[in-house]
């Protein structure tokens, strides 16, 4: 678990300094102001302010997310989207003026209204759909959202945001007094143009992003696909061990919306010039997985993560690999890099499953374990018990019998899992005051 207070308050950062600039530009040319008039162009510029920067956090910028994490970027872009509502409401409140069709409205009003029935819908999709934040903690509220909501809807639906933008842009741009403030419009101008350039630019990026042919698919077990693609041309971009890209596929018989996916490959001499992703059917897109075929042709944008930092992968660390389900994926990636290189690293990799039909790769574990014996992994059921495999969660219990416990303040901890498992570990390893550096999580829920 990696903070770092300067990249938690970069985002907000952002935004507060056009906010500042903004109001500081219409208070230098405003002779009074009654401070009902004050809060309320300051709602309304902080609510436009956070937008863009929620907006441009959306495009996903990798010169950032490399630093920071996605998950981690995607939390505060959650957060800032509830205060961007509270303070869109605050306005909304002060400047209200009753009820009226929107066909008796001044054209001030009009795009005013747009921009709030825009941003209502990107709210409640942000909230009840796309992101795990507030949701997938109350697990009637996950469930909810899994029957009900269909994400690929929902991500159309939520870039309405752009509309939102653009609605409110020429709501102050009608205004008179705000029009006549040279400053502020060069500045909202800028501000808006460069935010939604670098959107436009990274949609067009994507379009013409570098193809990959679907080399192979197969099933691992009943409900997981095991993925290869190869490059159409050239060779496959540089990641590290637990990177994951968005998938996009262009001509098969499954939405091109992109999903993120950890690779499960590592470059090796298995995948020098390909790169392989499991992928757990959990939902409409991943259930289509048997409507692609090889031969389909796909885009991968990426890489993304710092799950397995430079500086981890040259220390003489031991590892400990606390998986979950299909959260076997990014730490696998790590197992294939450390075989590769002959690594004697002490490495122990912990597996949580739900039944025995989940169960896979253990030849490969095997094949790792005789080439390093100071590799062990273990499996545990939790919805079944199976014979010559402990029954229950990773817990510390567990993992004292297991001797891991003995590896809380020397080793570097990796885990990845569903957000209930994920939350259970997070929390074990605090109780066990495990060092916050040495606890890397790869938050898939996000």
């Amino acid at each position: 678990m990696h903070t770092n207070k300067f990249y938690d308050w970069l985002f907000p950062g952002i935004s507060l300094v056009m906010f500042a600039t903004l109001l500081g530009s219409i208070l230098a040319q405003s002779d009074s102001m009654s401070v009902l008039q004050l809060i309320s162009y300051s709602s309304g510029l902080l609510a436009y302010t956070m937008m863009l920067t929620v907006t441009f956090m959306g495009s996903r910028p990798r010169f950032i997310e490399k630093y920071f994490g996605m998950p981690e970027m995607y939390e505060i872009h959650a957060l800032m989207g509830v205060v961007l509502s509270i303070m869109g409401v605050i306005h909304i409140i002060i400047q209200w003026n009753g009820f009226r069709w929107i066909t008796e409205m001044s054209t001030v009003s009009q795009t005013g209204f747009l921009a709030v029935f825009s941003l209502i819908i990107v709210m409640f999709t942000g909230i009840f759909s796309l992101s795990g934040i507030f949701i997938d903690r109350i697990p009637l509220l996950r469930k909810w959202k899994e029957s009900v909501f269909n994400r690929e809807l929902s991500l159309w639906l939520h870039r309405l945001s752009i509309v939102a933008i653009v609605a409110i842009y020429f709501h102050l741009f009608l205004l008179p007094f705000l029009n006549e403030n040279t400053l502020f419009m060069t500045l909202l101008t800028i501000y808006t143009v460069a935010i939604l350039g670098y959107y436009v630019i990274w949609k067009l990026k994507l379009s013409f992003a570098p193809k990959f042919e679907l080399k192979s698919i197969k099933q691992g077990t009943p409900s997981l696909w095991v993925l290869e693609f190869e490059p159409k041309n050239g060779s496959i971009k540089p990641y590290v061990p637990g990177d994951y890209f968005f998938i996009r596929f262009k001509n098969a018989d499954i939405t091109t919306e992109g999903h993120p996916f950890s690779a499960s490959s590592a470059i090796t001499s298995d995948y020098s010039n390909s790169i392989e992703f499991m992928i757990k059917e959990a939902g409409d897109w991943t259930g289509s997985l048997q409507n692609v075929n090889v031969g389909d042709i796909a885009t991968l944008e990426g890489p993304y993560g710092n799950f397995f930092p430079d500086e981890v992968q040259e220390s003489e660390d031991p590892f400990v690999l606390l998986a979950g389900g299909i959260g076997l994926t990014p730490n696998l990636s790590i197992l294939r890099h450390e075989h590769e290189k002959n690594s004697n690293r002490r490495i122990h990799l912990v597996w949580g499953l739900a039944i025995e039909e989940d169960m896979f790769m253990i030849e490969e574990f095997e094949t790792m374990k005789a080439a390093n014996p100071n590799f062990s992994y273990d499996i545990i059921f939790s919805n079944q018990e199976v014979e010559g495999f402990p029954h229950g969660f990773i817990t510390h219990e567990y993992l004292e019998e297991l001797g891991v416990s003995s590896l809380y303040q020397s080793a570097k901890f990796f885990v990845c899992g569903p957000p209930p498992m994920l939350n259970a570990s997070k929390t074990l390893l605090d109780n066990q005051n495990v060092p916050d550096d040495h606890i890397y999580l790869d938050e898939f829920g996000f």
